[in-house]
C-alpha cells in the first residue's frame, strides 16, 4: 500500500508539472507566433483571451465532472488531446483559426491543471506542505517550460516549438501509466460511479452540463473564505494574465528574443519555488489571508513597472524573482484554504470554481489591455492596468479587515 501511494504522489507531482507547462509555453509562444504572423496588439490581446473563454464557461462542469467520473479518467482523455492540439498552430496564420485554436487547448489545458490539482489535493488531504511540494513541481514546469520553447523558437521557429508543447502532453500520458503499472488497475474505472460504464446514456448525462450540480458548485462562492480565494485568485491572475499576453510583446519590441523572453519569464516561474517553500513556515506567523492580499499587491507592482525598468536587465530580472516568490508564497495558501473549506466531494468543484474565477480573469486583463494600449499605447497600459488591479486588491483588503473585524474567528489561522 505504501508503495501504491509512493508511487501516486510522485505521479501527482510529475502531472502537476506537465500540465502547468503546457499552460506557460502556450504564454510565451503563441504572442510571438502572432507577432511572426503580422497581427496588432488588440488582435494578440483577443487571442491569448481566447484561450480563457471555455474554461470561464466550462472549469466548474469539469470540475464536477472529475468528481464524477474519477480525476484520473478525464486527465487521461484530455493528455491526447494535449499532444494532438499543439501541432497544429504552425499550420494556421489566419486570426479567426487562431482563436479556434486558443478556445480548444485553452479548455483542455485549464482542465488539465484543474485534474492535477484535484488529483493532488485527494492525495495530499489539504497538507500545506504537501501542497506545497506539488507546487514546487509546478514551477519547476513552468520553470523549464518557457525556456525550452523560447529557445526552440529561436533555433528551430514554430515547429519545433509546439512540438515541445506536445511533448508535455506525453508527459501526463507517462504519469499516468507509472501510477498504473501493467498488471494493475485501469485509470479508466468510473470508480466514482461504476454504472457509467454499463450505461452509455448516464455517461452522457454526466458530461452533460446539469444546472442542479453547477448550482450547488456556485454556492461554495458562498462561503466567506471560499469567497475571499476566489477574489484573490481573480487579483492574483492578473499579473500572469499581463505577463503572458503585452509583457511578451512589449519585451519583443524592445529588442528581446524569444529564449531571453522565456527565460524572464521561467525566473519568475523558478522563485516561484522559493516562494512554496517559504509557504508553509511564513503561514505559521502570518494569517493566511494578510499573506495573500500582501503576495497580490507585490505581485501586481512588478509587473506594473516594467515598462520604467525595461532599460536595465538586472533591474527587470530582480522584479521577476520577487513577483515569482509572491505568486509561489500565495498558491499553496490558497490550494489548503480550499481543500478545508469544500472537503470531500466538493474539491474538484471547489477548483473548478477557482479556475472559472481565474480564466474570467485571463480574458478580462489581455483583452482589456490590448484595446487600452491601442488608445493610449502599450507602455501606459502597463500603469492603467496595474492601478486599477491595485485599487481593487485594496478594496479587497479592506473589505476582509472589516470582515475579520466583525467575525474573529471564521478566518483561517
Amino acid at each position: 500500500m505504501s508503495d501504491n501511494k509512493d508511487r501516486e504522489t510522485l505521479a501527482t507531482l510529475g502531472a502537476g508539472l506537465f500540465t502547468n507547462s503546457v499552460w506557460d509555453m502556450l504564454s510565451v509562444v503563441v504572442p510571438l507566433y502572432g507577432v511572426a504572423v503580422g497581427l496588432n496588439a488588440a488582435q494578440i490581446g483577443l487571442i491569448v483571451a481566447a484561450r480563457s473563454v471555455l474554461p470561464t464557461a466550462l472549469s466548474i462542469h469539469g470540475g464536477i465532472v472529475m468528481d464524477q467520473l474519477g480525476t484520473r479518467t478525464v486527465l487521461l482523455w484530455l493528455s491526447f488531446f494535449s499532444i494532438l492540439l499543439p501541432v497544429i498552430y504552425p499550420i494556421c496564420g489566419w486570426f479567426s483559426v487562431l482563436v479556434a485554436l486558443q478556445l480548444i487547448l485553452g479548455l483542455v489545458s485549464s482542465l488539465g491543471m484543474t485534474a492535477s490539482q484535484t488529483w493532488s489535493l485527494h492525495s495530499s488531504l489539504g497538507d500545506t506542505a504537501t501542497l506545497a511540494r506539488f507546487s514546487i513541481a509546478t514551477r519547476i514546469g513552468t520553470f523549464l517550460g518557457p525556456v525550452i520553447v523560447g529557445l526552440a523558437w529561436d533555433l528551430y521557429g514554430a515547429w519545433v516549438a509546439f512540438t515541445c508543447i506536445s511533448v508535455c502532453g506525453a508527459g501526463t500520458l507517462g504519469c499516468l501509466a507509472y501510477c498504473h503499472p501493467r498488471g494493475s488497475a485501469s485509470p479508466i474505472r468510473f470508480d466514482k460511479n461504476p454504472s457509467l460504464r454499463q450505461k452509455p446514456k448516464a455517461l452522457l448525462k454526466t458530461l452533460w452540463p446539469q444546472w442542479p450540480a453547477h448550482k450547488q458548485a456556485l454556492l461554495l462562492s458562498l462561503i466567506p473564505a471560499v469567497a475571499f480565494i476566489l477574489a484573490s485568485s481573480f487579483l492574483r491572475n492578473s499579473a500572469a494574465a499581463i505577463q503572458s499576453s503585452l509583457y511578451i510583446v512589449y519585451l519583443e519590441s524592445c529588442g528581446m528574443n524569444g529564449t531571453l523572453i522565456g527565460t524572464l519569464v521561467a525566473l519568475a516561474e523558478l522563485a516561484g519555488v522559493i516562494g512554496s517553500l517559504m509557504a508553509a513556515p511564513i503561514e505559521k506567523k502570518i494569517r493566511a489571508e494578510t499573506l495573500i492580499i500582501g503576495c497580490v499587491g507585490l505581485s501586481i507592482i512588478t509587473i506594473a513597472i516594467t515598462p520604467l525598468i525595461a532599460p536595465w536587465l538586472i533591474v527587470m530580472i530582480f522584479a521577476c524573482i520577487i513577483r515569482g516568490i509572491a505568486q509561489g508564497i500565495s498558491q499553496p495558501l490558497m490550494y489548503s484554504v480550499l481543500s478545508h473549506e469544500a472537503q470531500g466531494k466538493h474539491q474538484g468543484a471547489s477548483v473548478g470554481l477557482r479556475n472559472a474565477v481565474v480564466r474570467l480573469g485571463s480574458i478580462i486583463t489581455p483583452a482589456g489591455m490590448g484595446f487600452v494600449a491601442q488608445i493610449w499605447g502599450i507602455e501606459k497600459s502597463f500603469y492603467i492596468m496595474g492601478g486599477v488591479f491595485l485599487f481593487a486588491t485594496a478594496l479587497l483588503a479592506l473589505v476582509y479587515q472589516q470582515y475579520q473585524k466583525r467575525h474573529p474567528q471564521s478566518t483561517t489561522d
